[in-house]
């Protein structure tokens, strides 16, 4: 047992926030580099190295440094437990080490993670757009009869629409507090990207969604007198559970003979096919399964699609709730979809309407493309028990609030702060 306190020893003259970030930073790396086509060059055993070691170092901070309360260590019980075993069961072992950098996130300010994200991310995609532009890598293109789609170092069209998504959400969620119109400039741009060079709709919707809450969120003093966009922002939290519901219905339910659902399936480029013929192929299952055969056209299998070889065929589960379903289990699909809704309940009922109007955005894409529970895309996951913003406005039935301050402090974590707060 004396390894045990060396380690402990160790680990305690360490800040658990610096701890986390760094830790954050290296798997953040590691992961993204898997999204482009770097990946070429990247080892698998340094990407599993460094999944083992997130995994450690998250470990260490939970049992040596994290001080919990009773109902807090029955919650980190159960999610790290429920957590292995899907990650058994579906085969997806990445999805343990999310659960515990989705927890270990206590004692971590969440701004913080969120520039991290930005820098790192941001950093990656530029490096990935001129090596793919000089030729160092490969960029992935489809000659469609829409145009030229690029990926631009991605290792697909929409994987890359999906990283600008996400960057926007970043970047605004951290220009909130002085926010003026020209700071949508890069957000245009990004707009503009996405639908000269992937055309993907399922971005471009989830980009004008979040514009459309941010500017809400922003000006809900002079938009007053609306009392629909009161409601909007009250009710944001249920966006998840209504997104999840209808996506999985349409799939369950779709029909060919049907001149709506054909529309439909049409309109979200044959998801509603491959949904049902997903639930057909696996069903539902408790705990998840594996394996579960996808056969998409990203990274090299490109080629076989541009010299239009016959023998594949395209079968991939794009929605992230069709996808939670299936491969995770529905366990694990109600924690995820009822535990976001409830931590952003709780988040409006603490003032801040910010982060469940970028979160309704994250829902609405969730509904169509699959990165909900990957970090390299969704940072946010990581709020649901870092340390967040005191907010003191209150936001009436009216939206005439007299006076607002948003303090900028960082308070105690989530499970820590009084639901009596001055609101």
């Amino acid at each position: 047992m004396n390894w045990l306190l060396r380690i402990k020893n160790k680990l305690i003259q360490v800040s658990p926030e610096q701890l986390y970030l760094s830790t954050f930073v290296l798997y953040l790396i590691s992961v993204t580099i898997k999204t482009t086509t770097f990946v070429t060059y990247y080892p698998h055993w340094l990407g599993t190295l460094v999944q083992l070691f997130t995994l450690l170092v998250m470990l260490s901070k939970l049992v040596f440094l994290d001080e919990l309360s009773l109902n807090q260590i029955l919650i980190d019980l159960g999610l790290v437990s429920l957590g292995i075993i899907v990650s058994l069961t579906s085969g997806v072992h990445s999805i343990i080490v999310t659960v515990l950098l989705v927890l270990e996130a206590r004692q971590v300010e969440f701004k913080k993670i969120v520039k991290v994200y930005l820098i790192v991310i941001g950093s990656i995609l530029i490096s990935a757009f001129f090596s793919a532009e000089v030729g160092l890598i490969q960029n992935i293109t489809f000659d469609t009869a829409d145009g030229l789609r690029q990926s631009f170092g991605v290792l697909y069209t929409t994987d890359f629409a999906a990283h600008i998504f996400y960057l926007c959400c970043a970047y605004l969620y951290l220009r909130a507090r002085t926010f003026r119109l020209i700071d949508l400039v890069p957000v245009g741009c990004g707009f503009f990207i996405i639908y000269r060079y992937t055309q993907t709709m399922t971005d471009i919707m989830a980009l004008i969604t979040l514009v459309i809450m941010y500017l809400i969120y922003v000006y809900r003093w002079q938009l007053g007198h609306i009392g629909v966009f009161s409601i909007i922002l009250r009710y944001s939290f249920l966006a998840m559970p209504i997104f999840s519901l209808i996506i999985l219905h349409l799939s369950a339910t779709f029909d060919y003979r049907n001149p709506v659902y054909q529309k439909l399936n049409d309109l979200l480029s044959t998801r509603l096919a491959l949904g049902n013929g997903a639930i057909l192929a696996y069903g539902f299952k408790l705990f998840g399964q594996s394996p579960v055969n996808i056969n998409g056209w990203g990274g090299d299998r490109v080629s076989s699609f541009n010299q239009s070889l016959g023998n594949l065929t395209y079968f991939f589960i794009d929605s992230s709730y069709m996808n939670l379903m299936i491969s995770y289990g529905l366990l694990f699909t109600i924690v995820v979809i009822l535990g976001t809704s409830y931590f952003l309940y709780r988040r409006i009922k603490k003032n801040d309407y910010l982060l469940p109007g970028i979160m309704l955005a994250v829902a609405l894409a969730s509904a169509i493309d699959q990165h909900l529970l990957e970090i390299t895309y969704n940072v946010f996951l990581l709020a649901y028990f870092a340390e967040l913003p005191v907010y003191s406005m209150k936001l009436t039935p009216s939206f005439t609030a007299q006076a607002w301050d948003q303090v900028e402090k960082t308070t105690v974590a989530r499970s820590e702060v009084d639901d009596t707060q001055t609101e």
